[in-house]
């Protein structure tokens, strides 16, 4: 064999070689972009420059453009301007500080909210150029967002009635309770509700617990919070009321309510209510003490006869 036959052999065995390693780098990114295709998160990766360089399959839906229509564009051309330059902010200083930055952002897509854990960091490939990226992902946690707020909401309301329920009464006051304002506590029981429990079932008795926290929360304003205080009892705070004829109105139209007849099973029946009242700061200056004298009020409406009211003095 001539030496150039020899050449042209070598040089079909260097060109078969690399194809073949074309093919197995082709190979191999086809299988890392499958692995990112099917993490249930959006991943993007970006130049200095803010162009894309990859986005994987859940990312290229979220913005509705193919891998193709991503890549080697920025957030200036999918984006409103104003969340751009944002965006963009945010780039810079994540390649500013080389740190990992994480957020909590709600988004709109296909017309729903959507609460995302966002994240953006800096890599840098070991390829011998140091090429460095910024990898960005997003993912959705409105489910976990949604249990989240049914825990909160069971954690804070009456299952039966809906109404917020002691542990709110007892955050709301901590709160409240370091603003300078005025706040009436109304603590209402209903009278003989036993009464109603031995005679007509228990059926009928949750019946008139819920009749009863409707009939309450269409007669104030929102900012006035009416709960479950427990068993038979409500409470009721409203904020801001200037004098102590306020105080006895809002009495007064509570026991106007009840004096409208209940309805269970084809049956009409009358309960009334005996109402404690207590005014911070005047009759104490902190929960416990308010919520003692209200109590403490109550219990003197009952032992006067019941279907009363009394301001603690």
């Amino acid at each position: 064999m001539d030496r150039e036959a020899i050449y042209q052999r070598k040089i079909a065995e260097l060109e078969k070689r690399e194809q073949e390693l074309l093919e197995q780098l082709q190979k191999r990114e086809t299988f890392y972009e499958k692995i990112l295709d099917e993490i249930p998160m959006n991943i993007f990766v970006e130049d200095k420059e803010g162009r894309t360089i990859f986005a994987n399959k859940q990312a290229c839906e979220c913005n509705g453009k193919t891998r193709a229509e991503l890549v080697g564009q920025t957030v200036f051309d999918f984006f409103p301007r104003t969340i751009a330059e944002n965006q963009r902010k945010e780039d810079l200083k994540v390649w500013k500080t080389r740190s990992l930055l994480t957020k909590e952002v709600i988004v709109h897509f296909k017309g729903e909210e959507v609460h995302m854990y966002t994240g953006k960091t800096i890599i840098e490939l070991e390829d011998g150029l140091k090429e460095e990226y910024l990898l960005g992902f997003g993912l959705d946690i409105s489910a976990r967002k949604i249990a989240e707020q049914k825990i909160e909401h069971m954690a804070y309301h009456d299952a039966l009635t809906g109404l917020p329920n002691r542990w709110f009464i007892q955050r709301y006051l901590e709160e409240f309770l370091t603003e300078n304002k005025t706040l009436a506590v109304f603590i209402l029981d209903l009278d003989h509700f036993k009464t109603v429990n031995d005679s007509m079932g228990h059926q009928a008795g949750d019946e008139l617990l819920k009749e009863v926290s409707k009939r309450l929360r269409s007669m104030f304003p929102e900012e006035y919070i009416i709960a479950r205080w427990g068993g038979d009892e409500f409470i009721l705070l409203a904020p801001n009321l200037e004098n102590e004829n306020e105080i006895i109105t809002i009495s007064e139209e509570i026991i106007h309510m009840m004096s409208i007849p209940f309805s269970y099973a084809d049956q009409q029946f009358l309960v009334t209510t005996s109402i404690g009242i207590s005014l911070y700061p005047f009759h104490g200056p902190d929960i416990v003490t308010l919520l003692k004298n209200a109590d403490r009020g109550l219990y003197t409406s009952k032992n006067n006869g019941r279907n009363g009211y009394e301001i603690v003095v």
